[in-house]
Formats: structure tokens, sequence, C-alpha cells
């Protein structure tokens, strides 16, 4: 089972958006292939070890990049608009692919194209992006 920390700050936005991904995850009958626990930044570093992949806030972005300590497991920053319309699957999709790319690395990990993440337009997992943008080109 894939373990996904959400995290944040104090906890507001991470604490309701872990409940929401929970919650959303048994409506999809995900709760076989992951967990969504909420996390506050400075918990991370010494409770990495609980998750497989952490997933940041985007608005505490800056938190982890001025972070100068070794993570052992990889960082995501969600993109603005893929936290407004959150499905289980969208955020189970990213956090495999992120794993994939990570090759076993810890640290903040982006999409190829997806390192500033207030330009990212999608709303949906980076991979069902990549192939409806896959399907428009072949018409």
């Amino acid at each position: 089972m894939l373990r996904i920390a959400i995290c944040c700050g104090e906890g507001f936005s991470s604490g309701f958006l872990s409940r929401h991904l929970a919650l959303t995850t048994v409506k999809e009958q995900l709760q076989d292939t992951a967990s969504f626990i909420f996390m506050p930044f400075f918990q991370l570093y010494d409770r990495q070890d609980e998750a497989d992949i952490a997933m940041l806030m985007p608005h505490v972005e800056h938190k982890f990049t001025s972070d100068k300590r070794e993570y052992r497991i990889p960082l995501y920053v969600i993109p603005y608009k893929v936290v407004v319309l959150p499905t289980a699957r969208d955020y189970i999709e990213d956090a495999e692919d992120i794993l994939a790319l990570s090759a076993g690395k810890g640290g903040l990990i982006y999409f190829p194209g997806e390192e500033r993440v207030a330009r990212v337009s999608r709303n949906i997992s980076h991979r069902r992006y990549l192939e409806k943008t896959k399907e428009k080109k072949k018409r």
C-alpha cells in the first residue's frame, strides 16, 4: 500500500485535503491501494519513515526549497490547479509516477516542465494529462 503524506505549514489546508482524500479513497474503492495522512512541515523530517512520498501544498514550497536537510523520501509540490479538483486516483497516479521518477532518491522532485507549479494548468493527474494530450495530437 502506498503511504502518501499531505503537508503544509500549520495544517489547515493539508489537514482538510488529507481528510478529503482519505474519504475519496473509500468512495473510489482505492483504500487497499493507498492511504493519505496529514503531516505538518515541521514534523516531516522526523516522521518521513511513516510515508513513501510527501505531497506538499504549493503555498509552502519555499520552506522546502530552503530546507537543506537530506530527505529519504521524494517530496512533490502539488500544483495549484490540481488542489482544486482532487480525486484520490489523480493523487495516487501522481504519487506513483513521482516515485518512479525519483528512482529511489529523496528530496524535491518535479514532473518535467512543471518546475514552476504556479504555471501548471492541468487539473488531473500528470499521467492522464499526458494521455489526453497524446490523444489530441492524434486527431
